[in-house]
């Protein structure tokens, strides 16, 4: 069902702050404009690490960014599945409630959220065009 781990994210009420945090402080490159409610963090190793504001990530699963208090702050991943339909009823039918059924996002992935066991704000996503991995990893050390 799950092909791999797709993104993970930091769901914020302050991108700027956060944003300056991993830029200024670990020394990560961001790509990243002051005042956005999304950030793309630069890191070896992880396909797709992001900062996400929680208006923003209310207005993508619910439909209302004052829904705010629906979306947990903290850490969200989401897995990438053959299908996100499929996916999501066999969620169901196993007792699991899905926030946001399967939706066709503007940036042309397919995604469903659901909240984990601790509350956290998930998803699974269907993205054919990047499914292959692009950047090289390398390990170095004695």
């Amino acid at each position: 069902m799950i092909r791999h781990v797709a993104s993970i994210a930091e769901i914020v009420d302050d991108v700027d702050h956060a944003a300056r945090f991993y830029r200024d402080v670990l020394g990560i490159p961001l790509e990243w404009e002051e005042g956005a409610s999304y950030v793309d963090v630069k890191l070896p190793g992880i396909l797709h690490f992001a900062i996400w504001s929680r208006r923003s990530a209310a207005e993508a699963t619910f439909g209302d960014a004052d829904a705010i208090d629906k979306v947990p702050l903290g850490f969200t991943v989401g897995f990438e599945v053959d299908s996100v339909v499929a996916t999501s009823e066999a969620m169901i039918d196993e007792g699991w409630k899905i926030l946001q059924q399967s939706k066709l996002e503007p940036w042309n992935q397919t995604t469903s959220r659901f909240l984990s066991p601790s509350g956290a704000l998930c998803e699974v996503a269907e993205t054919p065009w990047a499914r292959r991995i692009v950047q090289g990893l390398s390990v170095e050390g004695g």
